[in-house]
């Protein structure tokens, strides 16, 4: 991958951005509900893009996301975005726990899984299969829409069209 695509793509991280893609896991002993999940679309010429998503505990105890699993990579990682010094800086992280009746988001600027070596282009309207790994669950497998720049924004908009009309008591 050139500097520019890898710059291109780094900067598309920054972007705040989520969707509705609920997935209720119910048969799974810590109860994981997968919400908002989405891929983003490659960028012409790298093969590399991210996923994110909110992992939502119901259980009783704490679950750890050991990582992810794909037929479109062969590594997936847990990375996490920080700002350190006025410089957006990414770092592996080993595992995320989630603590009982507690949720994560993964989402842009912050913690989300990156996807190495894709074997091909991932193009908006496609969708694909995403497991995660837990270290005290089943594997959850899930069926993750790509998402545009544009239906990024999109979603993104909506969801915070919904959260200001939302009226708490």
């Amino acid at each position: 991958m050139n500097a520019l695509s890898l710059l291109i793509f780094l900067l598309m991280l920054q972007v705040n951005y989520s969707h509705a893609t609920d997935i209720n896991i119910e048969n799974t002993p810590a109860q994981i509900n997968v919400e908002k999940a989405y891929l983003r679309a490659s960028i012409p010429g790298s093969n590399i893009s991210a996923a994110y998503m909110t992992i939502v505990n119901n259980g009783e105890k704490t679950v750890t996301l050991l990582g992810a699993s794909s037929n479109i990579s062969p590594r997936i990682e847990i990375h996490q975005n920080t700002m350190k010094n006025n410089m957006m800086r990414m770092r592996k992280m080993e595992i995320i726990s989630i603590k009982a009746k507690e949720r994560i988001a993964l989402q842009p600027s912050g913690i989300h899984l990156m996807l190495f070596d894709v074997t091909k282009p991932l193009q908006p309207q496609q969708e694909v299969e995403l497991t995660l790994h837990f270290s005290n669950s089943e594997p959850v497998s899930l069926q993750v829409p790509i998402f545009s720049p544009i239906q990024e924004k999109s979603a993104q908009k909506s969801d915070e069209q919904h959260s200001h009309m939302q009226h708490h008591h």
